[in-house]
């Protein structure tokens, strides 16, 4: 039933968006470059940085279980519902929200890879998107 609703709410958004579009052209924001000399790093939320503290904390948490095909499947889950709260609640401009994106998208597929029981994959996705928040977001703290 919950994922009826979720889809129901997401056609109705996306049916309410064209309808509201008028006909300007939309651009998303340029892709971040990590490299560049003259890049700044983005500033996170409070609630964006204490979901990624989160993640980070599930990870650290997981690696004493890892062998517990159980507790792998669980934390996927546990994962997968910080980066949809992510989703829900965090408010970033426009070209700090393009860059965390993909960093989301890949963990989200790392915490599939956890459900299914693939830890060393899943660990791999998540470790690599964290490393890649790292380096985009100045988050005061952040040990990864």
């Amino acid at each position: 039933m919950k994922k009826l609703m979720i889809m129901i709410l997401a056609m109705t958004m996306q049916v309410s968006y064209a309808q509201h579009d008028d006909h300007a052209h939309h651009h998303a924001p340029a892709p971040v470059n990590h490299q560049d000399k003259n890049f700044k790093k983005f500033i996170p939320t409070a609630d964006l940085k204490v979901r990624m503290e989160k993640i980070l904390n599930l990870m650290i948490e997981l690696k004493d279980k890892k062998t517990d095909q159980k507790a792998v499947q669980a934390y996927g889950v546990k994962v997968e519902d910080v980066v949809k709260d992510i989703f829900k609640t965090c408010k970033l401009e426009p070209k700090a929200d393009a860059a965390i994106h993909p960093a989301l998208g890949k963990i989200l597929k790392g915490s599939r890879d956890l459900q299914k029981g693939n830890y060393d994959l899943g660990l791999t996705k998540i470790h690599e998107s964290l490393l890649e928040y790292e380096k985009l977001f100045s988050h005061e703290g952040w040990k990864h």
